[in-house]
């Protein structure tokens, strides 16, 4: 009789043991999906259909002044400033899955609103709910990739992986604005914007079959909400490391990112026409494809990484001085795209970094703080460039390329943070 049960109970040791195992397999290949799932919904949201036409929309369509656009976008990053902390708090006490949810369909709605009537007040409500998107998915798509590599035991993929996301968005950004300025052109421009509901509401769909890699959530629930954003500005005040990387990703970026808003009235400067605005702007998106890769890849061969990130830093700031002087085409093309392809994908050296300073439990909203630093510098230069654009754009370049290249020189980080 003793015997039998000590065969029941291998028996049932041997079952538990096999429904452990498939259980463990289940998840790794839902695991390994969120993986070309996060791939597909980077692609899908980078249909911006409106990125190659942009300032035709806010100046032909919606009637405004460039300094009201850059005030617009200051209230928008503003906006993100107010929401990056509670969404990613969202991201970190609910799930993360959620938070990528909510965030695309935010921005489908967004979309819609803003494609309704050309009046500054409707494009305010519509940047309020595209900023409420923006939060909830800032930081938080990498915090979720992070933690799903960490399942996986790949986390060393992370800044590759990254890399790739990137890429596939810039390719959808890249495919989208030829079409949106045909669109644009033939039929109207407040078609197109309404139009990106469609990859946005795509994207929503697609982010209900992801599995959610972090299993601490059920002990999270229980805290206060309050604790969980403090949680994110306490992990800066402590750690000076991760202070530093982020300030010197973050200032360096807000800088370079003003070429998007001002390239369009350099090539008008240039008299290019306005229906080649679009293929520069799939050039630029095909650039930053390009050196995604490349800079994954040079990060990890590499040893004074230092030395590289600011070589890497000085060369946007001399393209941005470079484009004060030269006023032809080609050139001026040329030095659009080196300053978008060494500034835009910069900050890959550093997030592997800033990663490796942050517990688990508190990534998403680390991530979101730093990101909420980020919106607050840019809120407060936005209008400045507008007034400084519309006084003399040359000398615009010339301020935005020395801050960059000062910013290198000084730079106080050290081989090993990166």
């Amino acid at each position: 009789m003793s015997e039998l049960k000590e065969f029941a109970q291998e028996e049932l040791v041997e079952s538990s043991f096999e429904l452990k195992s498939n259980e463990l397999s289940v998840n790794l290949y839902k695991w390994r999906g969120n993986i070309w799932k996060s791939y597909l919904i980077h692609f899908i949201e980078g249909f911006h259909l409106i990125s190659g036409i942009l300032l035709p929309f806010f100046l032909t369509w919606g009637k405004l002044r460039f300094v009201e656009v850059m005030f617009l976008q200051s209230y928008f990053t503003v906006m993100i400033l107010v929401f990056e902390i509670p969404c990613g708090a969202i991201a970190d006490s609910i799930s993360r899955k959620f938070s990528l949810l909510l965030g695309a369909l935010s921005t489908a709605f967004a979309a819609l609103i803003y494609g309704s009537y050309p009046n500054i007040f409707i494009f305010a409500i519509g940047e309020t709910l595209w900023a409420f998107g923006a939060a909830l998915t800032s930081g938080t798509d990498q915090a979720f990739i992070y933690d799903t590599l960490r399942k996986l035991r790949r986390e060393d993929d992370f800044s590759k992986v990254m890399g790739r996301n990137r890429s596939f968005h810039l390719f959808g950004i890249g495919i989208s604005a030829p079409i949106g300025s045909i669109i644009g052109a033939y039929y109207s421009l407040n078609l197109v914007m309404s139009l990106i509901f469609v990859p946005f509401i795509i994207a929503t769909l697609i982010s209900l079959t992801l599995k959610e890699p972090n299993n601490d959530f059920e002990k999270k629930k229980t805290e206060k909400y309050f604790s969980v954003v403090k949680s994110g500005f306490t992990e800066l005040a402590k750690n000076k490391i991760l202070r530093l990387l982020a300030f010197e990703m973050i200032i360096t970026e807000a800088l370079v990112f003003f070429l998007i808003w001002t390239y369009q009235i350099y090539l008008e400067a240039l008299t290019v026409q306005l229906i080649f605005f679009g293929f520069v702007s799939t050039s630029m998106t095909i650039i930053q494809i390009l050196f995604n890769n490349v800079v994954t890849t040079l990060e990890n061969k590499i040893n004074n990484k230092k030395k590289f990130l600011q070589i890497y830093t000085i060369i946007p700031g001399i393209g941005f001085i470079l484009m004060s002087v030269i006023y032809f085409i080609p050139v001026s093309i040329s030095l659009i795209l080196i300053v978008i392809g060494f500034g835009f994908t910069r900050s890959l050296i550093f997030i592997k970094g800033i990663n490796k300073q942050i517990e688990t439990e508190n990534r998403a909203t680390v991530i979101s703080t730093v990101n909420m630093i980020a919106s607050l510098i840019r809120a407060i230069l936005y209008p400045l460039v507008g007034y400084f654009v519309m006084w003399n754009l040359n000398i615009t370049f010339i301020l935005l390329g020395a801050l960059i290249i000062m910013f290198a020189l000084l730079s106080r980080i050290k081989n090993e943070y990166l």
